[in-house]
């Protein structure tokens, strides 16, 4: 959750305020359910003859709800629309597709066309996209190309009235992004995250015995040779500052 916050805040502020996010709830809530086992003969049985064992159950709320009741509205009441487009491959969306396609019919304005885009990644052979939501859809993306993610990306300090930083997790070596953070922020050197990542976001001084990278380091931080090259950097960086 942590984490989606700080997404939802880099797109506030990176839109300025342009951008609505209609929020959720997450309940979180003690239950009991069957473990899987096996019988003598090494097969699963049915979770009807399985023990059950208590645990966490977190589960978002009121999204689904959200979702269907804003399109619906839009379509009703906004005649500047001209689409909706829905990211999902859940056929729970799938009676708000047919809702819109009902006010369509009425002609009481000029129709909203329906997009769907299936959050897939191209190559993804263990998911298939629902037909049965393609078929209330005017037009469909099937997946998303791995370019396309990447040209998608947001900077990994998004500055606003609070700025929003990047979560570790979400780079390709969270460990080594920690590591170099963590010289970076400590006290004598830049002192916080925050002033950490605006360090990075400015071209590496070339020095004597290091090598050199082009480009700013912020926007390398996936690339496992230019991720060296920024840690040797900055440990250089913080030996210096800590004996000025």
């Amino acid at each position: 959750m942590k984490d989606q916050r700080a997404y939802h805040l880099a797109l506030h502020n990176h839109r300025q305020g342009r951008l609505q996010t209609i929020k959720g709830k997450y309940s979180i809530d003690k239950t009991k359910f069957p473990k899987v086992e096996r019988d003598e003969r090494g097969k699963e049985t049915e979770p009807k003859s399985s023990d059950r064992v208590k645990i966490w159950k977190m589960e978002e709320k009121q999204s689904d709800v959200n979702v269907a009741l804003e399109a619906v509205y839009d379509a009703v009441t906004d005649l500047t629309l001209e689409h909706i487009v829905f990211v999902t491959n859940d056929t729970d969306i799938i009676p708000v597709l047919r809702k819109i396609q009902s006010h369509n019919a009425l002609k009481q304005r000029s129709s909203v066309k329906i997009g769907l885009i299936i959050p897939m990644r191209k190559g993804d052979s263990e998911r298939q996209g629902n037909k049965s939501l393609k078929d209330f859809a005017d037009w469909t993306i099937k997946y998303i190309h791995e370019e396309e993610l990447q040209i998608s990306q947001l900077p990994c300090r998004v500055v606003g009235a609070k700025s929003a930083i990047k979560p570790v997790s979400w780079f390709r070596y969270p460990e080594r992004v920690q590591e170099v953070l963590n010289t970076l922020s400590q006290k004598g050197v830049e002192g916080s995250i925050p002033k950490a990542w605006k360090w990075l976001e400015r071209p590496l001084h070339p020095a004597d015995g290091m090598d050199k990278m082009e480009g700013i380091p912020a926007n390398l931080m996936d690339d496992e040779i230019a991720l060296d090259i920024i840690h040797q950097h900055v440990k250089a960086y913080a030996d210096y500052k800590k004996r000025s």
